[in-house]
């Protein structure tokens, strides 16, 4: 049928994401750029490094801070 759009599942999205990092990678390498910062979003991705922790909402706030 004309119009329809595939849906693509989570894992085929985080393939292609990983895929696409690791072009990436080799592209800045082969230039001879910085990849360490490709690098770890390729770690994080993969689940080998845990993704950083944000404050966020009310907790990173600065009204709401106590002064003891």
């Amino acid at each position: 049928m004309l119009g329809e759009k595939k849906v693509a599942t989570k894992a085929g999205r985080q393939n292609r994401h990983r895929r696409r990092l690791k072009t990436k990678i080799a592209r800045f390498k082969k230039r001879g750029w910085k990849t360490e910062g490709l690098e770890k979003a390729l770690r994080i991705s993969t689940g080998e490094e845990a993704q950083p922790v944000f404050k966020t909402g009310q907790e990173a706030d600065a009204r709401f801070k106590r002064n003891k």
